[in-house]
């Protein structure tokens, strides 16, 4: 693809060469195959150790309250400056529904904007594969960080490991829990209503067999309202 490979990264557990700059960066690896499923799924999250930097792909993503000005350059003037063009930006590449209340809230971009989240369309993958992202999840909270820079959105930000593991509550029991950036944002979990494009994806899956079974409802903890 015409990317320079300067090492590759061993599978958690396995053998291998450690790559040249394993002195300069800790890293935990996900690589799971659920059963039926098309192929593997996997993401390495490393932290540079100079900078005390976490670096990831999907993992997790912090969606700030405004566009980021590198979205000018892809639009045409005054498109960003649209108060509806974040939130719906946002929940398209989310995957979650452009529902917009009557005083013109799009509560389920209020529910992610300002913390750090799991995107919910990996929730997919989570509820297959729940006990291999526990485990890579308390990888990366074992490692020592106080920012992430993510592929997506915003970075960096300041972010722990606690922020990190209270963005996949759902796979500990529960949906929240006491990090700086959910605490400091103040906001609620997803209403149930704008899961339900999310619940019916996952249903159909299920039902056609077109995947390993879910092992849990990927709405878990989500608002009634």
């Amino acid at each position: 693809m015409g990317c320079r490979v300067d090492g590759v990264v061993p599978l958690a557990g396995g053998r291998g060469p450690a790559p040249p700059w394993a002195d300069e960066f800790d890293y935990r690896t996900l690589y799971v195959v659920p059963p039926g499923a098309a192929g593997p799924v996997s993401e390495v999250a490393m932290v540079h150790r100079p900078t005390r930097t976490l670096i990831c792909a999907d993992a997790v993503v912090y969606v700030p309250d405004a566009p980021p000005p590198i979205l000018d350059t892809y639009f045409s003037p005054g498109t960003t400056a649209d108060p509806s063009f974040w939130p719906r930006t946002v929940l398209q590449a989310v995957f979650l529904p452009l529902r917009m209340t009557a005083d013109g809230r799009y509560p389920g971009y209020e529910a992610l904007r300002g913390k750090l989240v799991r995107a919910p369309i990996l929730r997919l993958l989570d509820a297959r594969a729940p006990e291999a992202t526990r485990e890579w999840v308390d990888g990366i909270a074992s490692m020592d960080f106080d920012r992430i820079v993510s592929s997506h959105f915003a970075g960096p930000v300041d972010a722990t490991p606690v922020d990190v593991r209270s963005a996949f509550g759902y796979l500990y029991g529960s949906d929240s829990g006491t990090s700086t950036a959910a605490t400091m944002a103040g906001l609620p979990p997803i209403e149930c209503l704008d899961w339900e494009f999310l619940d019916s994806i996952n249903d159909f899956i299920d039902k056609n067999g077109l995947g390993a079974p879910s092992k849990f409802k990927i709405s878990k903890g989500c608002v009634v309202k």
